[in-house]
């Protein structure tokens, strides 16, 4: 599909470009992170991997009208739990216990909203997870053209495309191979699917993917637990030069209020995380431009997920038409001793630039206890210079400061800041 909108071609390049772009993802989108749900930890645990359309009807329902479609919040993901089998043709067909109006008639329902609609794949022979089913649920290997085309003709919008079973007659894929040749069929269909690689970061894809796809998991999975937390925020710790308009490192799901509880019950949750944890995690993943892609019951939204994902401040940072992602800038020293000897940093610094000139500033503290944490202005070019402050969880602020900006952040805390030349 070709991007509407690119300039035309000086005729001297044409040549080389359209035999690059036979390749490469051409969709126009991704131009900013995408914000949307996904299944995979509303009714039950993560990893149970089961959904259904009244499921999904409704979650597209809640997001339509509380408010979080204004905030930018759109798509509408299955993971893997919607398939079944390859029919006599081979086209891949919905689970019809769990989607019996089929999956082109939800495609409409949710575009009835306003919204956009996107489903799980595998690179390989089958997908991760059997859902609690008796069979494994068949991935696209060999298919590709075939798989393309059928999610065009139902309307999806959004493809994400696993690393499971790629073992094929004893010889390993390699996500080099495979990952272009979905991307290229997908832009084969005509119609602009964002596509979304996951092969957990395990070879570096942010130095070679970007061509290919809107966004790559950057790490592996990622827990409701604040040690996997954690770990996904110093995996991409200096990864923002690699994202941009168009590709982003993902982090995987946000977890924000608590996975689904074990008894399967809808609306309940197990949380595994703080709400001050919730709320590091949630900052980083704006701070680092990661698609923001909650994972969690949206149908009777808790105190701290309306206060998490109701932050238009902090939306604003996330899809800033600059499209440059941060990095942490600084390790400063604690004002104590580093309780917790982990693997991260216990003082951390991350900054990020805006369109504006302005710049997000995270004081990121990853230790068991409180520190003071200082951001030293010329660690992104503002030595010395004065700025205007205001807290993006307090939503107020909090004057002016010149060369240093300090605070008191709690344990697994982080204070986000807007900091604007005065």
């Amino acid at each position: 599909a070709e991007y509407m909108g690119k300039p035309k071609m000086n005729s001297v390049f044409a040549v080389l470009f359209l035999a690059c772009a036979a390749s490469a993802l051409d969709n126009g989108l991704g131009l900013i992170p995408p914000l949307g749900w996904n299944t995979w930890c509303t009714l039950g645990p993560c990893g149970r991997d089961y959904c259904d359309e009244t499921e999904v009807k409704e979650i597209a329902q809640v997001i339509a009208t509380s408010g979080l479609k204004d905030l930018g919040y759109e798509y509408v993901n299955l993971d893997d739990c919607w398939a079944s089998h390859r029919d006599a043709n081979g086209q891949i067909t919905a689970d019809p216990n769990r989607f019996p109006s089929g999956m082109k008639a939800v495609a409409d329902y949710i575009h009835s909203l306003g919204l956009k609609y996107g489903l799980y794949t595998d690179a390989g022979l089958n997908t991760c997870s059997q859902g609690e089913r008796p069979y494994k649920i068949p991935g696209s290997y060999g298919h590709y053209e075939q798989d393309a085309q059928t999610y065009a003709s139902w309307g999806m919008d959004f493809v994400k495309m696993d690393w499971c079973n790629t073992i094929v007659n004893g010889t390993q894929l390699k996500p080099e191979k495979q990952y272009p040749q979905m991307s290229a069929a997908l832009n084969k269909t005509g119609r602009p699917i964002y596509f979304e690689s996951c092969e957990w970061g395990v070879d570096s894809p942010w130095t070679w993917i970007k061509p290919y796809v809107n966004s790559w998991r950057a790490t592996g999975d990622h827990h409701d637990s604040w040690s996997s937390t954690a770990g996904i925020i110093e995996a991409v710790a200096n990864l923002g030069k690699y994202a941009g308009p168009g590709g982003w490192n993902y982090m995987d799901f946000v977890f924000t209020g608590g996975q689904g509880c074990p008894n399967h019950q809808a609306g309940q949750r197990c949380p595994g995380q703080t709400d001050t944890e919730y709320i590091t995690e949630f900052s980083m993943w704006v701070m680092a431009a990661s698609p923001v892609i909650v994972a969690t019951e949206l149908r009777n939204m808790s105190a701290i997920q309306r206060q998490i994902l109701f932050n238009s401040e902090m939306i604003t940072v996330l899809q800033d038409k600059l499209g440059r992602a941060g990095n942490r800038v600084d390790t400063p020293a604690c004002d104590a001793a580093d309780v917790t000897l982990g693997a991260s940093p216990p003082c951390q610094v991350w900054a990020r630039p805006l369109s504006t000139g302005a710049y997000a500033v995270a004081l990121y503290n990853a230790d068991s206890v409180s520190h003071k944490i200082t951001a030293n202005f010329g660690t992104w070019g503002w030595a010395g210079k004065a700025a205007s402050v205001r807290d993006l969880w307090a939503h107020k602020d909090v004057g002016q400061a010149t060369g240093t900006y300090s605070a008191t952040v709690p344990s697994h805390g982080v204070v986000v800041v807007l900091l604007k030349q005065a």
